[in-house]
């Protein structure tokens, strides 16, 4: 039977032969040891998979769309790929998508209806406030459901949850080592929203900050979805910062532009997560340099797997990559590698799996099993030069 190996999978895979190996080692050296011993063969049946079900919730729609429409582009190039090799042991996977809208309701009501046609999985949610906002349902449901968010505290929030994305403790402190050790700042400004993301990122990078010696002078907040921010960009105008921070939603990012141009604030800025179809609609007079980290950079690769699969994804979809379809595709890949090392469609197994997985080399970073549900540990560090994203730095911060 033709199974599928992607990288991801055959990692997994090499852990369920080694045990066979040595068993057969030991059969041979009590072999040795007796020529009168007696050889029993053992039929190992094989395991065959059925129809293997995955929800995913993503937004579509909205100013969220520019997460959750790359993200469907990356699972479904993951499908075809696993499909095409001959599935998962066997098994064909077969997508249930729903749309989760813009705000905590439309998930959890997107959630429900995912579990109501009883995945093996479910994957998305790449937004944190909407990842907290199902987190119940998800124990309830008892459903290993694979998050996008990066809030901090998001995977360990559930007994069932696990993470896709480098989370904030990872790239945020990367970021402000960056400021630190690179750039030399030691005076910083935080703008960000008060929901979830932001309220994670800043007991990060305040935490990291006090670490390093580094001053926040000022922290100023807004509500997602505000137009005015007038406010909050004139106290940043009159502070005494060397740099700002900035964590939101991707719309947010254009009316945060607005407003520090007219502020008159054109600082370094570190715009966390920023993907390319905001940056093409940020107004530029509101920064100096603008920063990024993110968990990898499809558009700046030049070799190497990311840059093929890259080229893959162009081909066949008629755009450039984001971060977020690369998160998408090892999303799955991690998973189907979870489902074959379990040999079942089982959601407790699989949630087990998850957990254990061993160390394996993803397009978009390093990922792993972790007993907080972490995944993905790959951190890139980069800035905008005349319109393209060039890489700093490139790192894999493993637990």
């Amino acid at each position: 039977m033709k199974k599928f190996r992607s990288a991801l999978v055959f990692a997994s895979a090499t852990l369920l032969v080694a045990p066979l190996a040595a068993c057969a080692s030991e059969e041979a050296a009590v072999n040795d040891d007796s020529a009168t011993a007696t050889t029993e063969t053992v039929e190992v049946e094989e395991v065959v998979l059925g129809n293997i079900v995955i929800g995913v919730g993503l937004p579509t729609t909205g100013g969220s769309a520019v997460l959750g429409e790359p993200m469907t582009a990356g699972i479904e190039m993951a499908v075809a790929e696993i499909n095409a090799a001959g599935g998962i042991l066997g098994g064909q996977i077969t997508i249930n998508q729903v749309e989760t809208g813009g705000d905590d309701a439309s998930a959890l009501n997107s959630f429900n209806r995912l579990v109501s046609e009883s995945p093996a999985a479910i994957i998305g949610y790449p937004i944190s406030t909407q990842g907290f906002a199902v987190m119940t349902q998800i124990d309830r449901s008892e459903i290993p459901t694979i998050l996008g968010g990066t809030n901090s505290k998001l995977a360990a929030a559930g007994d069932w949850a696990f993470s896709m994305t480098s989370s904030d403790a990872i790239t945020s402190r990367a970021a402000v080592e960056f400021v630190s050790g690179t750039l030399g700042f030691t005076k910083i400004g935080l703008l960000r929203e008060a929901g979830e993301l932001g309220t994670g990122a800043s007991e990060v990078v305040t935490a990291a900050a006090a670490e390093l010696g580094i001053e926040i002078v000022t922290e100023q907040i807004f509500q997602t979805g505000d137009v005015d921010l007038s406010s909050q960009a004139n106290s940043l105008a009159a502070a005494d910062i060397e740099m700002l921070f900035v964590y939101g939603q991707q719309a947010d990012y254009i009316v945060v532009s607005n407003a520090l141009a007219t502020a008159g604030v054109k600082l370094p800025t570190f715009v966390a997560g920023l993907q390319p179809g905001t940056y093409a609609s940020l107004n530029y007079d509101g920064f100096g340099t603008i920063y990024n980290r993110n968990q990898c950079i499809p558009s700046a690769a030049e070799s190497g797997p990311l840059a093929d699969w890259s080229d893959a994804y162009e081909a066949e979809f008629g755009s450039v990559p984001t971060e977020y379809a690369a998160i998408a595709y090892d999303g799955i890949m991690v998973l189907a590698a979870a489902i074959e090392l379990a040999q079942s469609t089982d959601p407790a197994k699989i949630k087990a799996a998850l957990a254990t997985l061993p160390l394996m080399e993803g397009i978009c970073g390093p990922h792993m099993g972790t007993p907080a549900g972490n995944l993905s540990f790959g951190v890139t560090i980069g800035h905008y030069e005349d319109g393209a994203y060039v890489p700093d730095e490139v790192l894999e911060v493993l637990p």
